[in-house]
């Protein structure tokens, strides 16, 4: 099979898949009506009857049959849809076919289907789910290849006519013509004499074999979790296609065949592939993450024998560790339950039960003894165990992928591209991943949850002039977030403002302890982002938290992040005259390699430069480096504006540097960023003995 090949049935398998996951609130929404209506609780009924009449379930009936019942259409709209949203654009924007599009050529053609196939004739619901995802599939693909044809599209519009409207004729003649095709395939599929239901399971292809009523039970098995590990309802496809391998309900189980009530009380229990005992599994051997949390929601439904949760949150639906316990557990289980039965241990009746009665109940009922109850209890301790290993093995590789996703997501958020695309903004486990941090940040933002670091930094003479002050967060699921990708992410996420006042506040609270042991003299410099300078609340927060802690203007220096262009507008104006008003120390930086560098020396009343680090990392090594540095210092000393090298990682370094004519050295030749506590033990042995 070619990889063209593959790549297409892969695309239509993860297109089937996303869209019984897109559908689940239309599954769930019936399946709460269904739980409504036939929860197994005499007073629940008989109160619901006196409080709305004996109709109540009728209206029930009406929520199942407006989701479950139109479920085949809704899924051929979907797949359609998903299918064309995934699959490789061909040629340019105006060519390929929107979603919405296929999506609407899918249902026409859906209910051609279900109109003139007899095997589908008023089908709307779960019996029509193979010819609604043939359908979506068929549709997308044949809108696709003819998008293309110029001569289908004949119908042109102007170049700027609405995109919506140029689309919606360029694509008639493509649509009418799918329809027609599919009114002709449907009328000769209507001549064929095909059984009722052409892919049904029949029970005589087994009766006969040894161990009948085990390979009946084994098949039904494996045909139900098969579907549901490729994204399908295997529940529905099995009323559907494969009923004949049972034997009636209302007759007790024989040894020829499977029995309905055995197959749903006692193979899956808590859903398809016995997921209570995955559920129970995930919580002992989870202690927290995604895992848990889904194990957590999926808990109470599992009671009920609902497992979409479970199967499409997790998700199990492709899933290279899930697999095999998911098709074995039952498996399993099945053998148990018929040995049981065919030695005696349990006797079952024909009962009339509902699936979704919870287990141990179930088991009581269908048994009329404490033994059935026993034996849905073993079960479910004997799921759980076969589950344990491989939900360690799961957890384990999530978390690996997770810190891969991670390490990816922190190291993209940063990048200085002039027309940086928002990490945030991504539609993909990218996009999704950092947003999960912003959601994080702003908590720990608004409950104080960052702390700061403090890096020194040194003067000519090995002297502690001053500290930058560093922002640190600690995540808790990833643990330390590098500080370009938290104040990135801050920006992007709209909280920078909310960042930058709490930096503030501490930085302040922080100089006055150092001012009251005797370390006036060491200023701190705190990193401002543009969009904070467009603040017109930054200077007078600034000048209210100086005035508070009783600070000096000259103690704090604003750093300017060139993370964006500083905009030349009022607000930012206004911002930066206040604070050369206020007396506080502005300095740019990574000069040299952001923006508008050369510009901010004409804008503003600069203090400092900070050169970028990427120029002081290989001055040793790269001449060029060496050559633009010295252009800057002598820029700099033109305009009586201090020097300050940043990433000095070594003495030859700062010596270089030195002799280049920088005033300041910062970088982890002097010191590493110091908490607060380290960084008083800091001053107190360089002042006695400066380096």
């Amino acid at each position: 099979m070619t990889k063209l090949v593959k790549a297409r049935i892969r695309c239509w398998l993860l297109s089937i898949r996303d869209s019984f996951v897109s559908l689940l609130p239309l599954t769930l929404f019936g399946v709460a009506a269904i739980l409504l209506r036939n929860l197994p609780y005499p007073p629940y009924q008989a109160l619901l009857t006196d409080s709305f009449g004996i109709d109540w379930k009728d209206y029930l009936n009406q929520v199942v049959s407006a989701s479950h019942g139109v479920f085949g259409m809704a899924l051929s709209v979907v797949v359609a849809f998903r299918v064309t949203a995934r699959l490789p654009p061909i040629g340019d924007a105006d060519t390929n076919p929107p979603p919405l599009a296929a999506a609407m050529s899918s249902l026409v053609n859906f209910m051609i289907c279900a109109q003139h196939m007899p095997q589908w004739h008023h089908q709307l619901g779960y019996h029509a789910m193979f010819l609604a995802i043939c359908v979506g599939i068929a549709s997308a693909e044949l809108l696709r290849w003819a998008s293309g044809r110029s001569w289908l599209t004949i119908i042109k519009v102007p170049s700027d006519a609405d995109r919506i409207f140029h689309h919606a004729l360029r694509l008639s003649i493509p649509v009418i013509l799918s329809g027609l095709l599919t009114l002709v395939i449907a009328g000769l599929v209507r001549l064929l004499p095909l059984p009722e239901h052409p892919f049904a399971l029949h029970s005589e292809w087994f009766i006969g074999l040894p161990f009948s009523d085990y390979v009946m039970t084994s098949v039904a098995t494996l045909m139900n979790q098969g579907f549901w590990l490729i994204g399908m309802h295997g529940g529905h496809l099995l009323d559907a296609y494969g009923s004949g391998l049972f034997s009636p309900s209302n007759l007790p189980p024989n040894e020829n065949m499977a029995w309905r009530p055995l197959f749903d009380m006692f193979v899956l229990i808590g859903g398809t592939g016995a997921t209570l005992g995955l559920v129970i599994a995930i919580l002992i051997a989870v202690p927290s993450g995604f895992q848990r949390r889904i194990a957590q929601l999926g808990l109470l439904p599992s009671l009920f024998n609902i497992n979409e949760i479970i199967v499409f949150g997790l998700p199990i639906v492709f899933s290279p560790v899930y697999w095999i316990p998911f098709v074995m557990v039952p498996l399993v289980l099945g053998f148990l339950s018929l040995t049981a039965l065919h030695l005696g241990w349990v006797e079952m009746h024909p009962v009339s039960i509902h699936w979704s009665t919870p287990q141990l109940i179930s088991g009581w009922i269908v048994t009329n003894s404490w033994r059935g109850a026993l034996l849905q209890a073993v079960e479910i301790v004997v799921s759980t165990a076969l589950y344990l290993p491989f939900v360690r093995r799961a957890e384990a590789d999530r978390r690996e992928r997770r810190n891969k996703l991670f390490r990816e997501v922190v190291a993209a958020i940063p990048d200085e591209a002039t027309e940086r695309a928002m990490m945030i903004r991504r539609d993909n486990e990218h996009g999704l991943m950092a947003r999960s941090l912003l959601k994080e940040l702003r908590t720990d933002i608004d409950q104080g949850n960052l702390r700061l670091n403090y890096q020194p930094k040194h003067d000519r003479a090995g002297r502690v002039v001053g500290v930058e002050a560093l922002v640190r967060w600690n995540s808790r699921d990833f643990g330390i977030v590098p500080t370009s990708a938290t104040v990135t992410l801050a920006e992007d996420g709209g909280c920078i403002r909310e960042l930058g006042a709490w930096v503030v506040a501490e930085v302040c609270a922080c100089k006055a302890r150092w001012n009251a042991l005797g370390y006036r003299h060491a200023s701190i410099a705190l990193n401002v982002s543009p969009t904070q300078l467009a603040d017109a609340e930054f200077a007078p927060r600034l000048a209210d938290a100086l005035q508070r802690h009783g600070l000096d203007k000259s103690e704090i220096e604003i750093e300017i992040i060139e993370s964006e262009v500083i905009p030349d507008e009022a607000a930012t104006n206004s911002t930066l005259e206040a604070l050369s008003a206020l007396g506080v120390r502005l300095s740019v930086d990574d000069f040299g390699m952001g923006h508008s560098s050369l510009l901010h020396l004409r804008r503003f009343d600069i203090h400092a430069i900070k050169i970028d680090g990427s120029l002081t990392r290989d001055v040793l090594v790269n001449p060029a480096n060496a050559d633009i540095i010295k252009a800057i210092i002598v820029l700099a000393k033109a305009r009586n504006v201090e020097v300050v090298a940043e990433f000095v990682e070594s003495e030859a370094q700062r010596n270089a540097l030195s002799e280049m004519g920088c005033d300041v050295f910062q970088g982890h030749f002097h010191s590493a960023a110091l908490s607060e506590e380290d960084c008083l033990r800091y001053f107190a042995s360089h002042i006695q003995s400066p380096r």
